[in-house]
């Protein structure tokens, strides 16, 4: 009978020895990994979010926010336990104002089915800020509202300065704060943040 090969039995017994240390590396990475995530949930939210997390349990008054509707009513009976995109106009509503509202309309549009989930409210200081901004008239999509004080007091102290024209903010349907984005936001990236959103959430 032919002797077996010295070397066969080493080489099984380092191949079972790798397979173990696997084995166990395989259980205990996942919760190291859990651990630190834990430690530091701002590794989750950098990468996970493009626009910035308002600290949770914020929220703005419903009924305040949709107080005074200046277009179209029965745009507003539907807003209500929907996702809301709010902008804050001045008094003309200016060049970032206005591209903030092409860049929200184009990003609705590329929501497709998921486009009756989301609302765009546009809050102003007055009615004569839509008499001065075409951009505001042409877009039909768009509800228009007053800017109430205690609206402008919540977002400023959630963000810790007042909101800036072009600035974005979204509000869930039980109008909690969740995302804000500064003005000269990436539309492409801010629609992949909502697609997440509604993807994860059965609300709205």
């Amino acid at each position: 009978m032919k002797p077996s090969s010295p070397t066969k039995t080493p080489l099984k017994g380092l191949r079972n020895k790798v397979l173990i240390l696997l084995i166990g590396l395989s259980a205990v990475i996942p919760f190291g990994l859990a651990w630190r995530y834990a430690e530091h949930p701002e590794w989750i939210e950098k990468t996970s979010n493009y626009g910035v997390l308002f600290a949770p349990g914020l929220s703005l008054q419903r009924d305040e926010l949709l107080a005074a509707p200046l277009n179209d009513q029965e745009g507003f009976e539907q807003i209500r336990g929907r996702w809301i995109l709010i902008q804050v106009a001045g008094a003309a509503c200016a060049l970032a104002c206005s591209e903030t509202l092409h860049k929200t309309h184009q990003g609705w549009l590329m929501l497709n089915k998921e486009m009756p989930r989301v609302k765009r409210l546009l809050l102003v200081p007055g009615p004569k800020t839509i008499e001065a901004s075409p951009a505001i008239q042409q877009d039909d999509a768009l509800q228009v509202a007053l800017l109430k004080p205690s609206i402008l007091d919540a977002l400023t102290r959630a963000m810790g300065r007042p909101p800036e024209e072009g600035m974005l903010v979204l509000v869930d349907p039980q109008a909690n704060l969740v995302l804000w984005y500064e003005s000269g936001f990436d539309p492409y990236k801010m629609v992949r943040d909502l697609k997440h959103l509604l993807k994860a959430s059965q609300i709205g």
